[in-house]
């Protein structure tokens, strides 16, 4: 039983309409839907004409996934400038296409993307924009594309996709 109580009080847990938040074992955590997580850091820019799909949090790193409204290339190229205007250094950009067919269906489907890293003396930001030529399964509006950022301290690596 005295295990069970100090697990316990090791452990908060908060939860609203849109998200949840809380510490497990000494680290913190959030997730929300629609909007930003809790503790997204304010100093980060996000993209223009943009809505929170979701996003998460642990510790002191983050991961969001914006709907942008636009062009793929045009809206990536402006959250870029946002970022390097903000003072953030422009890294390691890539861009491309390809096409991926279903192993149980013939319908192939077109990914266009771009990757790039921006870093400043607190922030290392991993950015990955992208758009589909089938549906989104509801989750994009017309004219919309992804873009999902990893934000992490500087100094520390954004996990590997």
């Amino acid at each position: 039983m005295a295990v069970v109580a100090l697990t316990l009080a090791s452990c908060s847990l908060h939860v609203t309409k849109n998200g949840v938040s809380g510490n497990v074992f000494g680290h913190s955590f959030s997730g929300a839907k629609g909007q930003l997580p809790s503790g997204f850091p304010g100093n980060v820019p996000v993209p223009d004409a943009s809505r929170v799909l979701v996003g998460g949090g642990t510790d002191n790193a983050w991961d969001v996934s914006f709907a942008v409204t636009g062009s793929l290339s045009s809206g990536t190229a402006a959250y870029r400038g946002k970022l390097q205007s903000a003072g953030y250094t422009i890294s390691n950009v890539e861009t491309g296409s390809t096409t991926v067919t279903s192993n149980t269906s013939v319908q192939s489907t077109n990914l266009d993307g771009s990757v790039f890293t921006a870093k400043n003396a607190q922030w290392t930001v991993q950015v990955e924009s992208g758009s589909t030529s089938s549906g989104a399964n509801g989750v994009l509006k017309a004219g919309e594309f992804v873009i999902n950022i990893t934000v992490v301290p500087a100094g520390s690596s954004p996990p590997s996709s």
